[in-house]
């Protein structure tokens, strides 16, 4: 179990930080993935679109890590406008079906990404608390 107390203080608040981040943002994929087929899919169209518009934004920025974020928010978009482009296109006989598989594959992409945010979450507040603890004593 040493491996999980950091040494450092900055380490510490660094696994707090990374705890907290990422518990938070994998609770918030839960969310949006519950309101992506809100309103007939349109409101999971839109949260897609804004979040493909600001990935694009970020991709133009010189740093590397604004790119991979862009990329990344981007790719979040169009997995996010699945299931609302799939209820609000559903009638669609060969569109409906195709857009109803990856709509289910989007759903399992999302939720994979959201517990293993939270599982990543988990352990850094783990970390942090053992940390807190062994700088105490």
């Amino acid at each position: 179990m040493g491996d999980l107390e950091p040494v450092g203080g900055k380490e510490v608040s660094s696994a707090g930080v990374r705890g907290i981040g990422a518990t938070v943002g994998g609770l918030a994929l839960f969310f949006l993935r519950g309101l992506s087929t809100a309103f007939g899919g349109i409101l999971g169209v839109g949260l897609g679109a804004v979040s493909f518009v600001i990935g694009a934004s970020s991709v133009k920025s010189p740093s590397k890590a604004d790119k991979i974020g862009g990329t990344v928010a981007m790719g979040a978009g169009l997995v996010l406008a699945l299931p609302g482009l799939a209820k609000l296109l559903g009638g669609i006989p060969v569109v409906g079906g195709i857009l109803g598989l990856a709509a289910g594959f989007s759903g399992f992409v999302i939720g994979a990404g959201a517990l293993g945010l939270v599982g990543y979450g988990i352990y850094n507040i783990v970390k942090f608390a053992r940390g807190i603890r062994s700088h105490r004593g």
